[in-house]
């Protein structure tokens, strides 16, 4: 059964090195229409931590796909709530917000 993909849709995002360690995240392609369609602001929701602000990218990955850029702040959540090969779901609320934990 192929399952359509909506903004309650769960990304199960892999916790790499790098995204711990930099306070990022690349979307993959499956899920990238659900997140806007340009690089710019994109509000993040850090489960029950409150919001913060971040930026898509979409011209850091050669593909064109979202890269997600949350910082410090979402570095230092990460590195407060999961380990480096973690799955962290994010759940795509609308193109410009997205729930993370």
């Amino acid at each position: 059964m192929n399952r359509e993909l909506t903004q309650d849709t769960v990304f199960p995002l892999r916790l790499e090195r790098t995204y711990y360690n930099k306070g990022f995240f690349n979307v993959r392609r499956a899920f990238d229409h659900l997140v806007r369609s340009d690089d710019g602001p994109i509000t993040l929701q850090l489960r029950d931590d409150g919001l913060i602000d971040g930026r898509v990218d979409r011209r850091a990955n050669n593909n064109g796909t979202a890269r997600v850029m949350g910082g410090a702040r979402l570095r230092d959540w990460f590195q407060r709530n999961y380990a480096v090969g973690a799955t962290v779901p994010v759940r795509f609320a609308t193109p410009s917000r997205l729930v993370i934990g």
